[in-house]
């Protein structure tokens, strides 16, 4: 298996990881390759254990040449699928099987844009947390490198075209990565993004204080409210139970108290840096979001309230 894993940040590593671990030979596709060096992957568990191995891929690139993969996978932000160097790197991937985890309400149509084969386009979820180390002076992990987490039974998900879903998910469990595929994934991936930066953006608003979001959940319950009725408007469908969660205050409430128990790390710490380093992203989405619901005549006022902040 020949796999190519386009960035290098926190979540391309621990894939890159999972897929050497399954005799693939992986390859990472980024704009400055003297900046990727071996990298001390850290594996979170319960009770403080850990266990810790070495990041090491065949090769790191900034263009393919006549490099050919079956299978790649693009880990960079919806906000750079539009950058030149990547719109000129996609159109050498060839006949490969394409994976875009990004969650955006219009990023299929960015993925598109690329020149993708549709029949070979697979959606992904991504159900881990990742970030660079250490998060903290504090922080129970101290080595420079890459500490990750996956939560309990959450695997990540792929939707699309059979075949080339199985062969992603084949890869990715050969190297001890919970993978499933699962129908109508697009749909699940859009609507739980939609709630989640909805929240974490109200967390920022609140300090990234998840006692301060707690005490005053209004705009964060307001705005997931509204952004889950854009969504569904657009995708002609109902939100699924689990995104609309957030829009009910006692549960947002009980999830802020329990989050800082049930998560291996600080919590607070890893939502201000790794969201704070993905603000544009999130600009993009919320305003995405601001403008659809415009143009289908809903209230955004909350969302804009949001979207101001970022």
């Amino acid at each position: 298996m020949r796999a190519l894993v386009v960035g290098a940040g926190a979540v391309g590593q621990v894939i890159a990881l999972h897929l050497a671990r399954g005799g693939a030979h992986v390859t990472f596709a980024v704009r400055s390759p003297e900046k990727v060096k071996p990298t001390t992957m850290t594996r979170l568990g319960w009770f403080g254990r850990a266990t810790t191995s070495t990041l090491s891929v065949n090769a790191v690139v900034s263009t393919l040449g006549d490099r050919r993969f079956d299978v790649v996978f693009l880990t960079v932000p919806s906000d750079a699928l539009e950058s030149p160097w990547l719109v000129s790197l996609a159109k050498s991937f060839g006949d490969a099987v394409v994976v875009g985890l990004q969650p955006g309400l219009d990023d299929r149509a960015r993925l598109l844009a690329l020149g993708l084969d549709e029949a070979k386009l697979v959606r992904g979820l991504i159900s881990l947390v990742s970030f660079a180390t250490p998060l903290s002076p504090t922080a129970a992990v101290q080595a420079e490198g890459t500490a990750y987490w996956f939560p309990p039974f959450s695997p990540f998900a792929f939707g699309g075209p059979k075949a080339q879903v199985d062969l992603v998910v084949k890869t990715l469990r050969a190297g001890g990565l919970p993978s499933v595929r699962r129908e109508g994934l697009e749909a699940e991936v859009i609507f739980f993004t939609a709630a989640l930066l909805v929240t974490v953006r109200a967390l920022e608003r609140h300090g990234w204080s998840l006692r301060e979001l707690r005490r005053d959940p209004a705009l964060s319950v307001e705005a997931s409210a509204q952004a889950l009725a854009v969504t569904a408007k657009r995708l002609g469908r109902p939100a699924p139970l689990l995104p609309t969660l957030p829009t009910r205050p006692w549960v947002l409430k009980v999830a802020t108290s329990l989050a800082p128990l049930v998560v291996p790390f600080d919590f607070e710490t890893y939502a201000r840096v790794h969201f704070t380093k993905v603000a544009p992203q999130s600009r993009l989405l919320l305003g995405e979001l601001v403008t659809e619901g415009r143009r289908l005549g809903l209230p955004v006022e909350a969302l804009e309230n949001l979207l101001a902040g970022v």
